[in-house]
């Protein structure tokens, strides 16, 4: 039985003026949407846990609790690109989502917080599912519409902005991190049926005999070891001989996998389509900018949550439930925003709501860092940011659609998922630097003075430059429709 066979494929959905949204097409984009962004819901339900877990576990380690997880998707997601396009989508997404189900069971059920990191290690294995998601959507639909569902797929993160903060506050504050576990637990599972039902299967597009299982070690290990110390680096001390080893030994991994693969039979990574200045551009400054897209508001989350102590705190001194009150403002526009790019992409040129995006994502940022005393403040310059973030989220899917072609979409978004990760991790680590430069030290636990807050905005706001030039010098963007509406042979 070839692995079309048991559910038609969407494939050979019609791609011209003809294609359509459908029940079938919308169950579809449900399926993926679920799991992609259950990602997001996660993260956020897992950071209102920590304090939960280090006060049930009485340890002084509880970073790991979000950290393991990180490491263990880092080190994935080369493979996970990789064996989508040798296996099949749909069959390596019930894998991942299978044993994410049984790393969240173990980590709900852990008597101890080895064994919950143990857990939490296995469910790692679910981290890298947009590297899956969004070049699916490039094979199912048709290829009119893969531009609005790419982007309604991205966007859809705004929803779990406006929801996980107060499901967190009510799971934390009934059943504590437990209860938080359980959810996730029956979510990754309800993933795991969505798309047993509702995705069609995938055939795979690379069927070269030879698997370059040395590169993804090389190239994981690399990437893991600099996020690790990133994301240690403020605990341990920038100029710690940890902190430097690790990067060094990451770093020098990198450079390694980059001499290796050129003269690899079957690399893991086709270096000569990211030798390609569209693929290069998009790429970077996708990940960029995605990046602050998503690190940006827990920084806003920390400014909301600390305390408010004249001359030690600058901290607003809210609780959980007014900031997720008070957050869904910026978030009903991020995903408004989003929703509307998906509409406005099938005719307006993405790189045109791209760049918009990014100059109202920093100019929203630029005002918040001298702007952000109270709700009024905070809700209206966030709004702004968020009326970019939307259109960026929304449109960095639809960028790498028109780079890459339709073989080449599985690198294109695994490669833009690695970059999220590491260029959020060395902003998570510049951030914490530049707060620590602005804090005042009271029994063994620091707090923010408004200077710190000021420049934690501002960088934010200089940073999104980067992508903006870069994307400058992108070319017009190919459209899938035309690329890929060629019946097959």
């Amino acid at each position: 039985m070839t692995p079309t066979s048991a559910s038609p494929s969407l494939d050979a959905a019609p791609s011209d003026d003809t294609a359509r949204w459908t029940p079938r097409l919308a169950g579809v984009l449900i399926a993926l949407i679920w799991p992609t962004q259950m990602l997001a819901a996660a993260g956020i339900l897992g950071a209102n846990a920590t304090s939960s877990v280090a006060q049930s576990f009485h340890t002084t380690h509880v970073a790991w609790f979000g950290l393991t997880f990180v490491l263990v998707t880092t080190l994935l997601t080369p493979f996970v690109m990789k064996l989508g396009d040798r296996y099949g989508k749909k069959r390596l997404m019930l894998v991942i989502t299978g044993l994410g189900t049984v790393g969240d069971i173990i980590a709900a059920t852990a008597g101890s917080f080895e064994l919950m990191l143990v857990g939490r290690a296995i469910a790692g294995c679910y981290g890298p599912f947009g590297a899956l998601s969004f070049p699916a959507v490039r094979h199912i639909f048709p290829a009119r519409l893969v531009k609005p569902a790419s982007a309604i797929l991205g966007s859809s993160v705004g929803l779990v902005g406006i929801g996980a903060p107060f499901l967190a506050g009510w799971l934390v504050d009934g059943w504590g991190y437990k209860g938080v576990m359980w959810f996730i637990t029956a979510a990754t599972a309800l993933s795991f049926v969505l798309i047993a039902f509702l995705v069609p299967q995938i055939p795979p597009r690379d069927r070269r005999p030879g698997f370059d299982w040395l590169g993804g070690l090389v190239l994981g290990g690399g990437l893991t070891a600099v996020v690790y110390a990133l994301g240690q680096g403020q605990s341990w001390g920038w100029t710690d001989a940890k902190t430097l080893g690790w990067l060094a030994a990451g770093l020098v991994a990198l450079a390694v996998f980059v001499l290796v693969e050129r003269s690899t039979a079957h690399p893991i990574l086709d270096f000569t389509v990211l030798r390609r200045r569209p693929v290069a551009l998009v790429l970077t400054a996708g990940g960029l900018a995605q990046a602050i897209a998503y690190t940006m508001p827990s920084l806003v989350i920390l400014l909301a949550l600390y305390p408010h102590i004249p001359g030690v705190s600058a901290g607003l001194g809210w609780t959980a439930q007014h900031n997720a009150a008070v957050g869904v403002t910026w978030n009903l526009v991020m995903f408004g925003t989003g929703i509307a790019a998906s509409r406005l992409m099938r005719r307006i040129d993405a790189r045109h709501l791209w760049w918009a995006g990014l100059i109202l994502m920093g100019v929203g940022y630029g005002l918040a860092g001298f702007f952000h005393a109270d709700e009024t403040e905070l809700i209206l310059t966030s709004c702004l940011a968020n009326l970019g973030s939307g259109l960026v989220v929304a449109g960095a899917p639809v960028l790498v659609v028109g780079v890459v072609s339709k073989e080449e979409q599985g690198l294109g978004s695994g490669i833009l998922n690695m970059l999220i990760s590491l260029f959020g991790a060395v902003f998570t680590a510049l951030a914490f630097a530049v707060l620590a430069t602005h804090s005042t030290v009271e029994n063994g636990t620091a707090f923010y003075q408004d200077a710190g807050y000021d420049w934690i905005f501002w960088t934010g706001a200089l940073l999104t430059a980067v992508p903006l030039v870069l994307s400058l010098f992108v070319p017009r963007l190919r459209d899938p429709a035309e690329t890929d509406a060629a019946p097959a042979a």
